[in-house]
């Protein structure tokens, strides 16, 4: 089966190695002057821009090609700008460069509406240009006259596709899935989703996303109904912690590959506390750790995950207290700082260790030079004898020690993807670091 919508091209990673991180994902989110976010975007300008940036422009379309961990977010249009007229709102076109699939969250399209008239003709043209997805989280209901029969799910699939997701230029639909359906409901859903995977998904023989979102496991009546259906799970995983993944993604490994497996946290929502849906997996003010973190350092035991996706991204923005319900303009610091977490090698910017051989496991985010010992590698994710392989920049030399820059030493100065291999093994022996 098909695992990756993002149509990889691996061929082009190589180069995205040396390119800028900052050029890619700093927490400023400027776009290429360029391209003018305020208005439609001419095709012309979707895959090259005119101007000094037109280099970066392409270096950022070859990473969002390639194959890496993604980057999702679940997007709250009632805070869209044009939909709140709240000035500290952010609008589409603010979604950082990190981000490679926007899902749409909060309602069906509405034909009067000045938003879904900006989606169509603004803010999806240019996160396009950009590379970024756009999908939107619907449902699976037959509208009322429709028989329930294949005839009436088909019928049912092509008005989702025609109203909804071609309409609006859309990269595909979510199915958000919070309860064990059965009987006739689980007959429906079924066949709306089977009609739908015609259009959308890894039997469809197109680019576009038919994906899962849901807080159950693998044993849901309907994942195990349409499983070979589904492009990606996003795991509703709010408030869990990165030590439940491994046991949740053991359910899902039968049917799906890890790949196609991505775990999301949520951010806080303005006046969350007070109804009790708050989940703590981002810390306020921002400091780097929580949930958040974790998930984007976690791998499972076989294979890599998907990537990771927040809900609520609108509020990826500098909270002063745990319970901020200002409305703050987002900068998207978080987004970032996980994307550099999950593709170091992306940023060009550092050595990155890894818990397990074969660049397995948790990886620490990306070190840059200088002279490291234990405390200060931990501000990196990294853990005393824990690393097992190591990705180094090309022209850079790193020594690493059994202690605090005493004892058994290794130098490398190229990738190794085996400690046991070398002579002595530095298997989960490493505890400092000098990096050339």
């Amino acid at each position: 089966m098909k695992t990756n919508q993002i149509n990889p091209l691996k061929t082009l990673f190589k180069g995205i190695l040396l390119f800028s991180f900052i050029l890619l994902f700093g927490t400023s989110c400027k776009k290429d002057q360029a391209v003018n976010p305020g208005s439609a975007i001419p095709s012309d300008q979707r895959t090259s821009v005119a101007g000094t940036n037109a280099t970066s422009l392409e270096n950022l379309l070859a990473y969002k090609a390639s194959s890496h961990e993604l980057s999702v977010g679940f997007y709250r249009i009632w805070r869209d700008r044009e939909m709140s007229n709240n000035p500290n709102d952010p609008i589409m076109t603010d979604l950082p460069d990190s981000l490679d699939i926007a899902i749409l969250f909060g309602g069906k399209p509405d034909n009067t509406s000045a938003f879904w008239k900006k989606v169509k003709d603004v803010y999806v043209p240019y996160l396009h240009s950009r590379g970024t997805k756009v999908i939107i989280t619907g449902d699976l209901t037959i509208p009322s006259g429709v028989p329930h029969t294949t005839a009436g799910y088909a019928t049912t699939a092509k008005l989702i596709m025609d109203s909804v997701v071609n309409k609006y230029g859309l990269d595909g639909y979510d199915i958000d899935i919070e309860s064990e359906p059965s009987g006739t409901t689980l007959t429906d859903m079924t066949g709306v989703y089977t009609a739908l995977s015609a259009y959308m998904g890894p039997k469809s023989g197109t680019s576009k996303l038919l994906t899962f979102d849901t807080n159950k496991t693998g044993s849901n009546s309907l994942f195990k109904k349409v499983y070979t259906m589904v492009s990606y799970v996003w795991l509703q995983a709010y408030g869990r912690g990165a030590s439940t993944l491994q046991s949740t993604w053991n359910t899902f490994s039968p049917y799906i590959q890890s790949n196609q497996f991505v775990p999301g946290f949520s951010f806080y929502e303005e006046n969350g506390y007070a109804a009790g849906n708050y989940w703590n997996d981002v810390f306020y003010p921002r400091n780097g750790t929580g949930r958040a973190y974790d998930y984007a350092r976690w791998e499972p035991t076989t294979g890599k995950k998907g990537g990771v996706f927040s809900y609520a991204i609108d509020r990826d923005a500098n909270l002063t207290t745990q319970y901020d319900n200002t409305i703050i303009h987002p900068d998207f610091k978080v987004t970032n700082d996980l994307a550099r977490i999950m593709n170091p090698a992306a940023a060009g910017g550092g050595v990155v260790f890894y818990q397990h051989t074969a660049f397995g496991g948790v990886a620490t985010s990306a070190i840059p030079k200088g002279n490291y010992t234990l405390s200060q590698l931990q501000a990196y994710g990294f853990v005393n004898d824990w690393a097992s392989s190591v990705k180094i920049p090309t022209g850079w030399t790193i020594t690493m020690y059994a202690n605090d820059f005493s004892g058994t030493s290794w130098v490398l100065n190229s990738s190794n993807s085996n400690f046991l291999a070398l002579s002595p093994s530095a298997n989960d022996l490493v505890s400092s670091v000098k990096i050339q």
